[in-house]
Protein backbone atom coordinates (compact mmCIF):
# COMPACT_ATOMS: atom_id res chain seq x y z
CA UNK A 1 0.00 0.00 0.00
CA UNK A 2 2.56 2.47 1.17
CA UNK A 3 4.78 1.37 -2.76
CA UNK A 4 1.47 1.90 -4.38
CA UNK A 5 0.88 5.35 -2.83
CA UNK A 6 3.80 6.19 -3.42
CA UNK A 7 4.16 5.59 -7.04
CA UNK A 8 0.86 7.45 -7.29
CA UNK A 9 2.67 10.85 -5.39
CA UNK A 10 5.12 10.78 -8.08
CA UNK A 11 2.62 10.21 -10.37
CA UNK A 12 1.14 13.54 -9.56
CA UNK A 13 3.91 15.01 -9.21
CA UNK A 14 4.75 14.48 -12.63
CA UNK A 15 1.66 15.75 -14.27
CA UNK A 16 1.56 18.88 -11.99
CA UNK A 17 5.04 19.73 -13.27
CA UNK A 18 3.91 18.97 -16.52
CA UNK A 19 0.88 21.44 -16.48
CA UNK A 20 3.01 23.99 -14.59
CA UNK A 21 5.69 23.79 -17.81
CA UNK A 22 2.73 24.11 -20.31
CA UNK A 23 1.28 26.89 -18.38
CA UNK A 24 4.35 28.81 -18.18
CA UNK A 25 5.56 28.13 -21.90
CA UNK A 26 1.82 29.56 -23.17
CA UNK A 27 2.26 32.53 -21.12
CA UNK A 28 5.99 33.05 -22.19
CA UNK A 29 5.09 32.58 -25.97
CA UNK A 30 2.45 35.18 -25.31
CA UNK A 31 4.40 37.91 -23.48
CA UNK A 32 7.05 37.37 -26.31
CA UNK A 33 4.60 37.25 -29.75
CA UNK A 34 2.79 40.49 -27.90
CA UNK A 35 5.84 41.95 -27.30
CA UNK A 36 6.90 41.63 -31.05
CA UNK A 37 3.85 42.91 -32.27
CA UNK A 38 3.66 46.07 -30.42
CA UNK A 39 7.50 46.16 -31.32
CA UNK A 40 6.15 46.29 -35.06
CA UNK A 41 3.30 48.42 -34.26
CA UNK A 42 5.78 50.91 -32.57
CA UNK A 43 7.99 50.73 -35.55
CA UNK A 44 5.24 51.17 -38.34
CA UNK A 45 4.07 54.64 -35.85
CA UNK A 46 7.36 55.86 -35.92
CA UNK A 47 7.78 55.56 -39.46
CA UNK A 48 10.98 53.41 -39.34
CA UNK A 49 10.50 52.22 -42.93
CA UNK A 50 11.53 55.77 -44.07
CA UNK A 51 14.15 56.34 -41.49
CA UNK A 52 15.68 53.05 -42.70
CA UNK A 53 15.62 54.26 -46.40
CA UNK A 54 17.35 57.61 -45.30
CA UNK A 55 19.53 55.47 -43.29
CA UNK A 56 20.66 53.05 -46.24
CA UNK A 57 21.50 56.26 -48.26
CA UNK A 58 24.18 57.12 -46.18
CA UNK A 59 25.70 53.28 -45.77
CA UNK A 60 25.82 53.56 -49.29
CA UNK A 61 27.72 56.30 -49.55
CA UNK A 62 29.77 55.34 -46.29
CA UNK A 63 30.65 51.81 -47.90
CA UNK A 64 34.11 52.14 -49.43
CA UNK A 65 35.05 54.68 -46.25
CA UNK A 66 33.63 51.47 -43.95
CA UNK A 67 36.29 48.97 -46.30
CA UNK A 68 39.07 50.81 -46.02
CA UNK A 69 38.32 51.54 -42.26
CA UNK A 70 38.27 47.83 -41.64
CA UNK A 71 41.05 47.01 -43.65
CA UNK A 72 43.28 49.83 -41.73
CA UNK A 73 42.26 48.53 -38.51
CA UNK A 74 42.79 44.89 -39.56
CA UNK A 75 46.22 46.15 -40.98
CA UNK A 76 47.16 47.85 -38.07
CA UNK A 77 46.56 44.96 -35.62
CA UNK A 78 47.83 42.28 -38.04
CA UNK A 79 50.32 44.03 -39.81
CA UNK A 80 49.57 42.78 -42.86
CA UNK A 81 47.70 45.16 -44.75
CA UNK A 82 47.20 42.71 -48.07
CA UNK A 83 45.77 39.86 -46.11
CA UNK A 84 43.68 42.20 -44.21
CA UNK A 85 42.22 43.19 -47.64
CA UNK A 86 41.48 39.79 -48.76
CA UNK A 87 40.00 38.79 -45.75
CA UNK A 88 37.43 41.97 -45.31
CA UNK A 89 36.50 41.13 -48.79
CA UNK A 90 36.10 37.51 -48.60
CA UNK A 91 33.87 38.46 -45.48
CA UNK A 92 31.74 41.05 -47.77
CA UNK A 93 31.06 38.02 -50.17
CA UNK A 94 29.75 35.72 -47.61
CA UNK A 95 27.47 38.64 -45.89
CA UNK A 96 26.06 40.18 -49.13
CA UNK A 97 23.77 37.07 -51.28
CA UNK A 98 24.33 36.82 -54.67
CA UNK A 99 26.61 39.59 -55.30
CA UNK A 100 28.67 39.73 -58.62
CA UNK A 101 32.09 38.81 -59.04
CA UNK A 102 32.79 41.63 -60.98
CA UNK A 103 31.31 43.76 -58.39
CA UNK A 104 33.85 42.39 -56.45
CA UNK A 105 36.69 42.71 -58.43
CA UNK A 106 35.73 46.87 -58.87
CA UNK A 107 35.77 46.67 -55.03
CA UNK A 108 38.64 45.42 -54.46
CA UNK A 109 40.13 48.01 -57.64
CA UNK A 110 38.96 50.96 -55.20
CA UNK A 111 40.27 49.74 -52.25
CA UNK A 112 43.78 48.67 -54.08
CA UNK A 113 43.95 52.50 -55.38
CA UNK A 114 43.62 53.94 -52.06
CA UNK A 115 45.92 51.70 -50.27
CA UNK A 116 48.61 51.73 -53.45
CA UNK A 117 50.00 55.06 -51.38
CA UNK A 118 51.25 53.04 -48.20
CA UNK A 119 51.45 49.68 -47.12
CA UNK A 120 51.26 50.62 -43.65
CA UNK A 121 48.52 52.11 -41.46
CA UNK A 122 48.97 54.91 -38.89
CA UNK A 123 46.29 56.56 -36.34
CA UNK A 124 45.65 59.16 -37.87
CA UNK A 125 44.00 57.83 -41.61
CA UNK A 126 41.87 55.23 -38.82
CA UNK A 127 40.53 58.86 -37.13
CA UNK A 128 40.24 60.27 -40.90
CA UNK A 129 38.37 57.25 -41.67
CA UNK A 130 36.33 56.89 -38.64
CA UNK A 131 35.04 60.53 -39.01
CA UNK A 132 33.47 59.89 -42.69
CA UNK A 133 31.16 57.50 -40.85
CA UNK A 134 29.67 59.96 -38.57
CA UNK A 135 26.91 60.50 -41.20
CA UNK A 136 26.01 57.09 -40.93
CA UNK A 137 26.05 57.22 -37.14
CA UNK A 138 24.32 59.92 -36.79
CA UNK A 139 21.36 58.82 -39.38
CA UNK A 140 21.30 55.34 -36.80
CA UNK A 141 21.09 57.80 -33.95
CA UNK A 142 18.06 60.12 -34.98
CA UNK A 143 16.60 56.94 -36.24
CA UNK A 144 16.49 55.90 -32.99
CA UNK A 145 15.79 58.89 -30.98
CA UNK A 146 12.58 59.83 -33.31
CA UNK A 147 11.59 55.89 -32.29
CA UNK A 148 12.34 56.74 -28.60
CA UNK A 149 11.29 60.40 -28.88
CA UNK A 150 13.90 61.81 -26.94
CA UNK A 151 15.81 65.19 -28.53
CA UNK A 152 19.39 65.87 -28.62
CA UNK A 153 20.88 67.56 -26.24
CA UNK A 154 24.75 69.53 -25.98
CA UNK A 155 24.49 71.41 -29.64
CA UNK A 156 25.71 70.01 -33.06
CA UNK A 157 29.48 69.81 -31.71
CA UNK A 158 28.44 67.23 -28.81
CA UNK A 159 26.13 65.74 -31.12
CA UNK A 160 29.11 64.98 -33.58
CA UNK A 161 31.33 63.77 -30.50
CA UNK A 162 28.72 61.44 -29.41
CA UNK A 163 28.49 59.57 -33.10
CA UNK A 164 32.14 59.63 -33.88
CA UNK A 165 32.64 57.58 -30.61
CA UNK A 166 29.94 55.56 -31.36
CA UNK A 167 31.12 55.41 -34.65
CA UNK A 168 34.57 53.96 -33.05
CA UNK A 169 32.96 51.57 -31.01
CA UNK A 170 31.14 50.20 -33.62
CA UNK A 171 34.10 50.03 -35.58
CA UNK A 172 35.87 48.04 -32.96
CA UNK A 173 32.60 45.16 -32.57
CA UNK A 174 33.02 45.28 -36.15
CA UNK A 175 36.14 44.73 -36.36
CA UNK A 176 36.33 42.04 -33.26
CA UNK A 177 33.22 40.26 -35.59
CA UNK A 178 35.18 39.67 -38.02
CA UNK A 179 38.20 38.58 -36.62
CA UNK A 180 36.22 35.80 -34.38
CA UNK A 181 34.71 34.65 -37.51
CA UNK A 182 37.36 34.34 -39.65
CA UNK A 183 39.59 31.49 -39.22
CA UNK A 184 42.67 32.21 -41.31
CA UNK A 185 42.35 35.95 -39.20
CA UNK A 186 42.02 34.09 -35.99
CA UNK A 187 44.39 31.87 -35.61
CA UNK A 188 47.01 34.72 -37.03
CA UNK A 189 46.61 37.11 -34.03
CA UNK A 190 45.67 34.40 -31.23
CA UNK A 191 47.54 31.51 -32.42
CA UNK A 192 50.48 32.59 -35.18
CA UNK A 193 52.61 29.71 -34.26
CA UNK A 194 50.21 26.98 -34.07
CA UNK A 195 50.42 24.60 -36.71
CA UNK A 196 46.20 24.40 -36.38
CA UNK A 197 43.53 25.83 -34.59
CA UNK A 198 42.35 23.75 -31.13
CA UNK A 199 39.93 21.83 -31.43
CA UNK A 200 37.36 23.86 -28.81
CA UNK A 201 37.54 26.56 -31.72
CA UNK A 202 36.18 24.38 -34.46
CA UNK A 203 32.73 23.76 -32.40
CA UNK A 204 32.54 28.09 -32.26
CA UNK A 205 33.24 28.30 -36.10
CA UNK A 206 31.18 25.36 -36.88
CA UNK A 207 28.03 26.93 -35.15
CA UNK A 208 28.87 30.59 -35.10
CA UNK A 209 28.72 31.10 -31.26
CA UNK A 210 30.79 33.43 -30.37
CA UNK A 211 29.53 36.00 -33.00
CA UNK A 212 25.72 35.94 -32.20
CA UNK A 213 27.01 36.18 -28.63
CA UNK A 214 29.21 39.45 -28.90
CA UNK A 215 26.21 40.56 -31.68
CA UNK A 216 24.10 40.06 -28.84
CA UNK A 217 25.90 41.77 -25.79
CA UNK A 218 26.74 44.64 -28.21
CA UNK A 219 23.10 45.28 -29.30
CA UNK A 220 21.98 45.05 -25.79
CA UNK A 221 24.20 47.66 -24.56
CA UNK A 222 23.66 49.78 -27.54
CA UNK A 223 19.73 49.93 -27.21
CA UNK A 224 20.34 50.61 -23.95
CA UNK A 225 22.38 53.44 -23.65
CA UNK A 226 22.12 55.07 -27.05
CA UNK A 227 18.61 56.57 -27.03
CA UNK A 228 18.81 58.48 -23.99
CA UNK A 229 15.92 56.93 -22.14
CA UNK A 230 15.74 54.25 -19.00
CA UNK A 231 15.13 51.49 -20.75
CA UNK A 232 15.79 47.76 -18.95
CA UNK A 233 17.88 45.15 -19.88
CA UNK A 234 15.22 42.85 -20.41
CA UNK A 235 14.16 45.16 -22.83
CA UNK A 236 17.33 45.83 -24.78
CA UNK A 237 18.22 42.10 -25.17
CA UNK A 238 15.00 41.30 -26.41
CA UNK A 239 15.54 43.74 -29.29
CA UNK A 240 18.85 42.80 -29.83
CA UNK A 241 17.94 39.08 -29.78
CA UNK A 242 15.08 40.43 -33.02
CA UNK A 243 17.46 41.89 -34.70
CA UNK A 244 20.01 39.01 -34.86
CA UNK A 245 17.01 36.63 -36.11
CA UNK A 246 16.09 39.22 -38.36
CA UNK A 247 19.47 38.94 -39.85
CA UNK A 248 19.66 35.13 -39.67
CA UNK A 249 16.55 34.20 -41.40
CA UNK A 250 16.93 37.46 -43.93
CA UNK A 251 20.51 35.75 -44.65
CA UNK A 252 18.98 32.44 -44.61
CA UNK A 253 15.77 33.04 -46.57
CA UNK A 254 17.22 35.79 -49.39
CA UNK A 255 16.99 32.95 -51.56
CA UNK A 256 13.60 32.81 -51.80
CA UNK A 257 13.18 36.78 -52.72
CA UNK A 258 16.11 36.06 -55.23
CA UNK A 259 14.44 33.43 -57.00
CA UNK A 260 10.92 35.53 -57.48
CA UNK A 261 12.35 39.00 -58.39
CA UNK A 262 15.59 37.88 -60.03
CA UNK A 263 14.21 37.57 -63.91
CA UNK A 264 12.00 41.00 -63.40
CA UNK A 265 15.15 42.13 -61.78
CA UNK A 266 17.28 41.35 -64.75
CA UNK A 267 15.15 42.53 -67.78
CA UNK A 268 14.77 45.76 -65.67
CA UNK A 269 18.68 46.40 -64.65
CA UNK A 270 20.53 44.28 -67.03
CA UNK A 271 24.09 42.80 -65.04
CA UNK A 272 23.43 45.85 -62.28
CA UNK A 273 20.47 43.81 -60.54
CA UNK A 274 23.19 42.65 -58.36
CA UNK A 275 23.74 46.09 -56.95
CA UNK A 276 19.63 46.88 -56.21
CA UNK A 277 19.92 43.34 -54.67
CA UNK A 278 22.61 44.25 -52.40
CA UNK A 279 20.87 47.77 -51.74
CA UNK A 280 17.54 46.11 -51.02
CA UNK A 281 19.59 43.39 -48.25
CA UNK A 282 21.18 46.85 -46.97
CA UNK A 283 17.39 48.52 -46.66
CA UNK A 284 16.23 45.34 -44.84
CA UNK A 285 19.14 45.59 -42.31
CA UNK A 286 18.28 48.88 -41.63
CA UNK A 287 14.98 48.25 -40.72
CA UNK A 288 15.50 45.92 -38.98
CA UNK A 289 17.71 47.82 -36.59
CA UNK A 290 15.31 50.04 -36.27
CA UNK A 291 12.64 47.14 -35.27
CA UNK A 292 15.21 45.74 -32.70
CA UNK A 293 14.73 49.20 -31.42
CA UNK A 294 11.49 49.53 -30.97
CA UNK A 295 10.91 46.48 -29.37
CA UNK A 296 13.36 47.80 -26.81
CA UNK A 297 11.70 50.91 -26.28
CA UNK A 298 8.10 49.54 -25.59
CA UNK A 299 6.77 50.43 -22.17
CA UNK A 300 5.12 48.14 -20.12
CA UNK A 301 1.64 49.53 -20.36
CA UNK A 302 0.20 47.98 -23.96
CA UNK A 303 1.14 50.65 -26.34
CA UNK A 304 -2.37 50.10 -28.41
CA UNK A 305 -4.76 49.48 -25.56
CA UNK A 306 -8.64 49.03 -26.99
CA UNK A 307 -10.68 51.09 -24.96
CA UNK A 308 -14.06 50.17 -24.17
CA UNK A 309 -16.39 53.29 -23.54
CA UNK A 310 -19.31 53.32 -21.36
CA UNK A 311 -22.57 54.40 -23.82
CA UNK A 312 -23.17 57.93 -23.70
CA UNK A 313 -26.76 58.64 -22.15
CA UNK A 314 -29.44 60.39 -25.00
CA UNK A 315 -30.61 63.83 -23.14
CA UNK A 316 -33.97 64.82 -23.98
CA UNK A 317 -34.11 67.72 -26.11
CA UNK A 318 -34.98 70.82 -24.26
CA UNK A 319 -36.73 73.43 -26.35
CA UNK A 320 -34.84 76.82 -25.26
CA UNK A 321 -36.34 80.07 -25.92
CA UNK A 322 -35.14 82.60 -28.84
CA UNK A 323 -35.56 85.33 -26.66
CA UNK A 324 -32.21 87.04 -25.15
CA UNK A 325 -32.09 87.29 -21.60
CA UNK A 326 -33.08 90.14 -19.85
CA UNK A 327 -35.85 90.73 -22.28
CA UNK A 328 -39.75 90.40 -21.66
CA UNK A 329 -41.69 87.77 -23.75
CA UNK A 330 -44.42 88.84 -26.10
CA UNK A 331 -47.83 86.96 -25.32
CA UNK A 332 -48.61 85.19 -28.38
CA UNK A 333 -52.23 86.49 -30.25
CA UNK A 334 -54.28 83.65 -31.40
CA UNK A 335 -55.80 84.18 -34.78
CA UNK A 336 -59.39 84.89 -33.89
CA UNK A 337 -58.92 88.45 -34.54
CA UNK A 338 -58.17 88.31 -38.16
CA UNK A 339 -60.40 85.31 -38.53
CA UNK A 340 -63.31 88.08 -37.18
CA UNK A 341 -61.41 91.33 -39.68
CA UNK A 342 -62.05 88.62 -42.85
Amino acid sequence: MNHNAQMENEQNKIIEIGKNYESYSYKFTTVLVSKLLHGFFLFKKRKGEILAGATTFFAVLSFCPSILLFISLLGYITGDINQSKAIVLETINANIPQLAPWILKSISAIVEQQLSSSKTVNVFNLIFLGYSLVGLVSALMYGIRSISKTEAKGGFLIEDMKSFAIGSMMSVFLGTLIIISNKILFKLIFFPKAAALPDVTKFLFDYQIAPIALSLGFFTLFYKFSSGKNISYKNSFVGACAFVACFIVGKSGYWIYLQSSKQDLTQNYGNFYTIVMAVVWVYYLVCSFFYGASISNLKKEDLFPVRQQAPTPIKKAVRKSAVPPGLPKVPSQSKEPFKKAA
